[in-house]
This record gives C-alpha cells, structure tokens and sequence, in this order.
C-alpha cells in the first residue's frame, strides 16, 4: 500500500502526511491550515530512520578504530614486556647465570609477548580492512533534501493558485462597492457612466480571474498528484537504502570476529542471526502500521 502525499514542514515543525481526498484542495488560509494539521500524519519517522542509520554506522566505525587503538598499545606493551623481562633474566649475575636450563625456561618464556605482538599485528591489519568496509561518508541521498525537492513545484502551483484568489477576490470587492456607489440617487448623468463603464470593465476582468482561478485550480491538483507519486518513491527508496545499510553491517563484523580467530560461539549466533528486513518490518509496524501492508513473515 502507498503511502499518502507528504507536505514540506514549516520550520521547527515534525514533517507529516496529508491524508488523501477526493474532494479538491483548497487554497490555504489560517482557517483551512488549522483543519489540514489535523488530517496529518506526523512523518518525521522516516528522516529520523536515516539520521539513525548514519549514527549506527559511525559508532561502528568508531568502535573498530577504538579496537585497533586498543591493539596497538597492547602491541607495544606486549614487547615492552618481553624485552624488560628477557634482558632481566638473561643479564642476570647472580646464581641463575650458574642454572643454564633454568635461565634458558624463563627467558625463552619471557619472549611470548613478541610471539603475541606479532598475533596482534596480524589482527591489527584485519581490523584495517573492516574499517575499510565501513562508509565514512553517507551514501545515500538525503530524505529531506529529496522532500524539499519535491515540494518545491506543489509549492509554486498553490501560491499561484492562492494569489489568482486574492485577486478575484479583490476584484469582486470592487464591483461590490462600485454596485453600492450606483444606488446613490445623488449621481449625476456623467458620474452614473463612468461607475457603470467600470462595472464592466471589472466584470470582464473578474470572468477573467475565474478562468485563471480555475486553470490554477486544475495545476495545482495536477501537481498534487505528481507530488504524491514522488514521495511515494522516495518512501520505497528510503526503505530499499536502509535494508542495504542493515545488510552491509554484516560483513565487517565478520572479518572482525576473525581477526581474533573467533570461529564459533554467541558472537557468530548472533551474526547468523541477523535479519535486517525483519528489523524494518517492526519500524514499520511502530511507526506506519495504518499505511503500509507488511509482508508475511514467520
């Protein structure tokens, strides 16, 4: 099921759905504007949803590149370590340089920590490539920019709409006040002419305006239509996005499980596990469940 056509938010204000109609749209006044907020669905969800996944994605950069600031201290700690203890054993002057085999076990065992040094480095260059893997960058197109875009002819097509209004609406106050002018028995000959020559001339003028009003009308409605069309897009596009960013989490922690040669247990359940279209269903479900037709699921 679609979603319904989404109107540009005024500032400071959550982006909603305007529900569908098939009544005409009317011009915008503070009256009308009061009824249509509350025929609105609050559609801040779906910028919110986009705002999440680039934070999800950074704090998963973040936490690989903290893993490897981590491993790098431990590297060099880890050498450190076998040097200090090395050279304490093998320089010692005392009766452990009489005990060969002895000296020989501690210092050879003091060494580890090159052995794990170089574990670590291994691992360090596979936590490289997983943060390669990670966008540093957004890389889909921004839901409000797209919005705005969409908004902008809708836009024009009711402000032209609404200003025909005013100035038909003008015009029929003039006509009105000249009409009350001609019931002034007071007028002279000349004066009566020249109201009525204006009579005329605003009449023509105002079937005018109404053949504008109404091809202003019939744009406007036709831009409505476009418009819903094209946020209905950008809803299903923004879905397909998200479900791509949810599958592309996968594969870095992967490599990261196995650069700490992790090959079974909760971590790896937990990969396998993973369903990221079961995770938007449930988004949906909380946030649009009058709106869109989930699929089945088991």
């Amino acid at each position: 099921m679609p979603l319904t056509c989404i109107p540009y938010p005024r500032k400071g204000e959550p982006i909603r759905v305007r529900r569908r109609s098939d009544s005409p749209p009317t011009p915008v006044t503070p009256t009308t504007a009061m009824v249509n907020e509350e025929n609105e669905i609050d559609y801040s969800p779906l910028i919110q949803q986009q705002a999440d996944g680039i934070r999800l994605q950074k704090n998963l950069r973040l936490m690989v590149k903290e893993m490897c600031s981590i491993q790098k201290k431990y590297f060099n700690d880890l050498k450190a370590w076998s040097r200090k203890w090395s050279c304490a054993f093998e320089q010692d002057t005392s009766s452990l340089a009489s005990y060969e085999t002895t000296q020989h076990m501690l210092s050879s065992v003091s060494s580890i920590g090159h052995e794990l040094a170089k574990k670590i480095d291994n691992s360090h260059r596979e936590l490289r490539q997983v943060l390669d893997l990670i966008p540093r960058k957004e890389r889909y197109l921004s839901r409000q920019s797209q919005l705005e875009q969409v908004r902008a002819s809708i836009n024009r097509a009711e402000s032209d709409w609404n200003a025909y209004n005013k100035r038909l609406n003008k015009l029929n106050d003039q006509l009105r006040r000249i009409k009350n002018q001609l019931k002034d028995i007071s007028l002279n000959h000349t004066e009566k002419s020249d109201l009525k020559m204006q009579q005329r001339n605003v009449e023509d003028s105002i079937e005018q305006a109404e053949k504008d009003v109404e091809y202003a009308k019939k744009l406007y409605q036709r831009a409505e239509k476009n418009y819903c069309k094209d946020t209905d897009a950008i809803f299903e596009q923004s879905q397909e996005d998200e479900l791509d960013r949810l599958e592309s989490l996968r594969d870095p922690l992967v490599i990261f499980l196995g650069a700490f040669e992790i090959k079974h247990g909760s971590w790896q359940q937990a990969i396998e596990n993973h369903d990221p279209q079961r995770d938007l269903n449930a988004w949906k479900q909380k946030f649009f469940s009058q709106k869109i037709r989930l699929p089945n699921t088991q």
